[in-house]
């Protein structure tokens, strides 16, 4: 009968902590990357051009619909196959797969931001000799920015919760760490158990401070 002992895996915690710590560094860059596409996505969406908007209509609907384990293998294994010469590591073939696919989610979470936005409010702005970028950075931002800020937090949740789909090309990230564990230990269950655990620490913990921020800076009687 298997016994279920959790005291061996406490002596490889330096490892997981290890690997939370990458998986928080990857998180945050995919964060910052992802959003900063999405937004210049978002924006070049409104353009006249029905070349760009078709175009970036294309690549969202791409990377929405493709899976992120096949983005990762093309830029870790596919582009660097096709040019002579260039590699990539495992940390920013990751953070670059990673942004490239929360960037068509965060783009439609801001694009919907904005369209919220009562168009008689930014008229109203106009009309107080406003320039484009006042009313951009006194109305639109945020007001936007309370409307999607809980769609931004379960992003960010979702991004640390899809990194672990990176141990499959060797980064050592949490889940990798902990499979690493679950190898020299032969206690799997345990170390998924004790995995299962922290995802479900960490997903709360951002969820609640992204909450508090919510609550504490983006009432808008604070805008």
């Amino acid at each position: 009968m298997y016994t279920i002992h959790f005291n061996v895996i406490f002596n490889y915690l330096d490892l997981l902590w290890e690997g939370m710590i990458v998986t928080f560094r990857i998180s945050v860059l995919v964060m910052i990357f992802g959003t900063i596409l999405g937004i210049i996505i978002a924006i070049a969406r409104s353009s006249k051009n029905i070349l760009i908007r078709f175009s970036l209509k294309l690549y969202i609907e791409v990377l929405r619909n493709v899976p992120v384990l096949l983005v990762l293998y093309i830029v870790f294994y596919g582009i660097p196959s096709k040019i002579h010469g260039f590699s990539i590591s495992t940390f920013w073939a990751s953070v670059i797969a990673l942004s490239l696919n929360s960037s068509a989610y965060e783009a439609e979470i801001i694009r919907g931001g904005i369209n919220g936005i009562m168009k008689e409010e930014i008229e109203s702005a106009f009309s107080l000799a406003l320039t484009k970028f006042q009313v951009f950075y006194s109305i639109i931002v945020p007001h936007a920015l309370r409307l999607i800020w809980d769609a931004l937090g379960n992003q960010l949740v979702a991004i640390i919760l899809g990194s672990s789909i990176t141990s499959i090309i060797t980064l050592n990230e949490l889940t990798y760490q902990a499979l690493e564990v679950g190898s020299m230990t032969s206690r799997h269950f345990e170390i998924f158990i004790i995995l299962l655990l922290i995802y479900i620490f960490l997903s709360f913990i951002l969820s609640s401070a992204f909450r508090l921020i919510k609550r504490v800076f983006l009432q808008p009687t604070k805008l």
